[in-house]
């Protein structure tokens, strides 16, 4: 293992020694996503190409909640956040919803293992196929780490372990590689992940950060955390459960600027690195999931 391998392991697992007492985010093996190989992004050689599409603007999700992790230490809620979400997107209407999770958690939809490689060909696919009326969402749950030094990795079902030439490790400017292709109207991201913070530079540098809103649940040194009183992330509960469903009732046309306003003053950490942060591409504009 090279140093940097070596730093990233020992900060991940220092993660979760500090939160062993409050379970973290979420896990799945067996399947494989089943992507259309001819839709995946070359992202170093051709802008993405868009469907054409007819007057209803298309809605899209990849859903990611790992509770049973590979190699590394286990979560409890990630799939009941995957599970909440998916519920959430298909009651508003979303043409296409892709769930990636562990092997043994229990989801209501279920398309394969959360590898970093299946999960890069699912945004993959969104991107390539949403055109510029369409909306955009990458939802995930579960382990997060990073470099202390600026940026932050998402850990994905087979972290350490890799597949198909990944190593699970699934960075930030990684997925700006991918999203910066995107020209879909809307793109949301939602990450319930320790030091998920750092995500958001990477996202807001991209040519089409204009169209992208981001919350996460903490920045880019802070913890995120299991809520077993919500049986959730306690991120995706406020954010979701309480504002988005409890307060503004699935309304499909709230503003998520609102919605993250009221779920951050209802937080538990009313300050510092533990804290929900928020990226909005375009303040002067409203942002909405529908």
């Amino acid at each position: 293992m090279t140093y940097k391998g070596t730093l990233l392991l020992s900060v991940l697992l220092v993660c979760g020694l500090l939160l062993a007492p409050l379970p973290l985010w979420m896990g799945n093996e067996g399947r494989v996503v089943q992507i259309d190989a001819t839709a995946s992004l070359l992202p170093d050689e051709q802008l993405v190409s868009v469907s054409q599409r007819g007057e209803r603007p298309q809605h899209f999700a990849v859903i990611v909640g790992i509770s049973d992790y590979q190699a590394i230490g286990d979560l409890r809620f990630c799939d009941d956040d995957a599970n909440d979400w998916y519920l959430y997107l298909l009651g508003l209407g979303y043409d296409e919803i892709i769930v990636l999770g562990d092997d043994t958690s229990p989801y209501l939809k279920y398309d394969g293992l959360a590898t970093e490689y299946n999960v890069k060909e699912a945004l993959r696919d969104m991107v390539s196929r949403a055109g510029p009326r369409d909306t955009i969402s990458f939802i995930s749950s579960g382990h997060g780490s990073g470099d202390s030094r600026g940026a932050s990795l998402l850990c994905m079902w087979d972290i350490t372990v890799g597949a198909n030439g990944e190593d699970g490790y699934f960075w930030d400017y990684e997925l700006a590689a991918i999203l910066q292709y995107a020209v879909a109207e809307s793109v949301f991201v939602f990450l319930d992940h320790c030091f998920a913070g750092g995500f958001g530079a990477e996202l807001m540098a991209m040519e089409n950060s204009d169209s992208v809103y981001a919350a996460f649940t903490c920045d880019i040194m802070g913890m995120g955390w299991d809520a077993g009183e919500y049986e959730n992330g306690m991120w995706t509960y406020f954010f979701l459960e309480y504002s988005l469903i409890g307060v503004f009732g699935s309304d499909s046309h709230t503003e998520l600027e609102i919605a993250f306003s009221i779920a951050e003053a209802a937080y538990p950490f009313p300050r510092g690195a533990h804290h929900p942060t928020q990226y909005d591409g375009d303040p002067d504009h409203p942002f909405y999931l529908w």
